[in-house]
């Protein structure tokens, strides 16, 4: 599955949508809200922070799901996110977003590419 986010109301219908096509495709419920919160974190973060349009690219394959983040404009997340302190109102969604994940890499291009484990 492939969506274009313009906007947060786009990502919201992108993120149910595809919620949608893994719960479709098997993947058990837990590991479909995981990529769920994922991709609310990581488009919201590409809306938020580099003033253009993102991509969400889904699928699952051999027990796995792999999605691919895009940005218009090339968001670099840090390599590695610290869980911020218990008072903070921010900054714990990349932390999450890495624990949830089996393997993650960012490309020259800017493409997040994420791997979670189906079930």
């Amino acid at each position: 599955m492939i969506f274009k986010i313009e906007n947060y109301l786009a990502l919201r219908e992108a993120a149910e949508q595809f919620t949608a096509f893994l719960i479709e495709k098997k993947v058990d419920e837990e590991r479909a809200f995981d990529c769920k919160l994922i991709v609310y974190e990581l488009i919201g973060n590409v809306l938020k922070h580099s003033g253009g349009n993102a991509t969400l690219y889904g699928e699952v394959e051999d027990g796995l799901i792999c999605l691919k983040i895009g940005a218009e404009r090339p968001f670099c997340p840090p390599n590695t996110a610290v869980c911020a302190d218990v008072l903070s109102e921010s900054g714990r969604g990349l932390f999450l977003v890495q624990k949830l994940c089996e393997e993650q890499a960012f490309t020259a291009e800017g493409e997040w590419i994420i791997t979670i484990k189906s079930k």
